[in-house]
């Protein structure tokens, strides 16, 4: 698994049962999503790099839950358990 090859053909509500899937939008990548098979530690680990990355970037990530992902709530560290996780980039004053 890498970002590169990441498929952003998955909609965040269709998650394959043993998967994760975290989506970012990125301006390098755009809607950026990261899927991993919880089974496999190569592409567990490298999620979490992802994960960690984007939290030293100043993103904060959110664990989406439900059909709509209208519930869940804020992860401060990586979890591979989750289904989905929603990172959002957070807005700084001037």
């Amino acid at each position: 698994m890498s970002e590169q090859n990441a498929s952003s053909d998955v909609a965040l509500d269709q998650v394959p049962p043993g998967h994760g899937l975290m989506s970012m939008l990125t301006a390098r990548h755009g809607d950026l999503r990261v899927m991993w098979d919880r089974g496999n530690a190569e592409e567990t680990a490298a999620a979490r790099l992802t994960f960690d990355r984007m939290i030293g970037e100043g993103h904060v990530a959110y664990r989406a839950e439900g059909k709509k992902g209208d519930r869940g709530e804020v992860m401060r560290t990586f979890d591979p358990a989750a289904e989905r996780i929603i990172m959002v980039r957070q807005n700084r004053g001037g």
